[in-house]
């Protein structure tokens, strides 16, 4: 059993020495730690006792209790590795949306949170990290890692609403994956900056103002702008077309929108 010695030094100070012998048997070897105050020894003692005449665990001699080092976060939980591989693995995106979802990635999103994980490790990305990622972009800050000297222009209020977006749904497959990687999403009640309302205005043009405007395209763009106008079609909308979503075979042709 774990016994306290109690030795007195020249200053008059009081020191308590805890002995055992490792493991409790006869011919273990004999361990030992020194306090400065009894209270401290007794509690010590107990938990050697407690213990089967081992170290408490995670006691250091001489130090006390130390909390273990946070495991390494694997390297594909790691905001860039994992960003590019949950875009590469959607299904119901063409080639060129992924591209630039990749490319998006890596100048809007990576300079922010190259070092971060998506998983709830010690070292993961809060919401802190999303507002000022969003507060930087909208002042033209560069991000902690862009090179020195690197000068941003300030993105529109749209602009980071859409790179919010692609942010939120990479962090929510962290949330859904199996097993989940983290509880809940730092982009969830978000707060983004508002847009001139002036901007997002819809102007319309009159029949006779779009005839002259029809006048001066190029005969190969006539029914591709025709489509747009008649129809209000954004642009990625119309780019994204493939022959499966044309119907010309009814009395009123169709044009089936599924994807941008």
């Amino acid at each position: 059993m774990a016994s306290i010695k109690t030795y007195k030094r020249q200053s008059g100070a009081v020191t308590y020495r805890v002995v055992w012998r490792h493991g409790g048997s006869r011919s273990g070897d004999w361990q030992a730690e020194i306090f400065d105050d009894g209270e401290t020894a007794k509690r010590f003692r107990d938990l050697v006792n407690g213990h089967g005449q081992q170290w408490p665990p995670g006691w250091v001699k001489g130090e006390g209790f130390v909390e273990p080092d946070e495991p390494e976060c694997p390297a594909d939980q790691l905001f860039p590795a994992y960003a590019h591989k949950s875009i590469a693995l959607l299904a119901d995106i063409s080639g060129h949306t992924r591209t630039n979802y990749q490319k998006f990635i890596e100048n809007h999103m990576t300079p922010w949170f190259r070092d971060l994980a998506v998983s709830d490790h010690a070292n993961k990305i809060t919401r802190d990290h999303v507002s000022q990622w969003i507060n930087n972009p909208k002042e033209g800050r560069p991000g902690p890692h862009h090179e020195p000297g690197t000068v941003r222009r300030a993105y529109a209020p749209k602009t980071i609403a859409n790179l919010h977006g692609l942010l939120f749904s990479i962090l929510q497959t962290a949330v859904t994956a199996d097993p989940p990687l983290r509880d809940s999403n730092p982009c969830a009640h978000t707060r983004l900056p508002k847009g001139d309302e002036a901007e997002d205005e819809e102007v319309f043009l009159e029949p006779e103002e779009y005839a002259l405007l029809r006048a001066h395209l190029k005969e190969d763009a006539v029914d591709l702008v025709d489509a747009l106008v008649g129809s209000g079609l954004r642009w990625g909308e119309a780019t994204a077309f493939q022959p499966r979503d044309f119907t010309f075979t009814s009395k009123h042709p169709k044009l089936r929108v599924q994807r941008a």
